[in-house]
């Protein structure tokens, strides 16, 4: 990974808006060589953050959803999903909520703050993971 690298990103938070920025984020992973399992385990997670803003953040008024990510050191990828909106705690409803989830799953940390918009925080590490393979080998993934 590229010490100091990042990407900044602003879109109209519409129904269009997180396809571009996952395509702009994942051109962004591969130039910093991160293997395509782990960035594909990121684009999801980030996805999830984004359809959240889209969704949910303003209602039917205008608004803009935003993406922050930036290279901590040579493993630890921090990204920020960013609206003006404002955050709904909602029941939980069968098959549905799971996109908070689902980074949770994925990102080593998410913090969440909803003072003036909604920051969701995540970092990803980037190294690839060591699995037992056939016959004790470990293999990278």
């Amino acid at each position: 990974m590229i010490p100091g690298a990042e990407l900044r990103l602003s879109r109209p938070a519409d129904a269009g808006a997180p396809r571009p920025i996952r395509h702009a984020l994942g051109a962004f992973l591969a130039a910093l060589d991160v293997a395509p399992v782990i960035r594909a385990d990121i684009l999801v997670a980030v996805g999830e953050a984004l359809a959240n803003s889209v969704e949910h953040a303003y209602g039917h008024e205008p608004g803009a959803v935003e993406i922050y990510a930036r290279v901590r050191d040579e493993r630890m990828l921090l990204v920020d999903v960013l609206d003006g909106g404002r955050f709904i705690e909602r029941e939980a409803t069968p098959g549905r909520g799971l996109g908070l989830r689902i980074v949770h799953a994925i990102a080593s940390a998410v913090q969440i703050d909803t003072v003036g918009g909604t920051r969701v925080s995540m970092a990803f590490d980037t190294a690839p993971r060591r699995r037992s393979g056939p016959r004790g080998q470990s293999l990278a993934t």
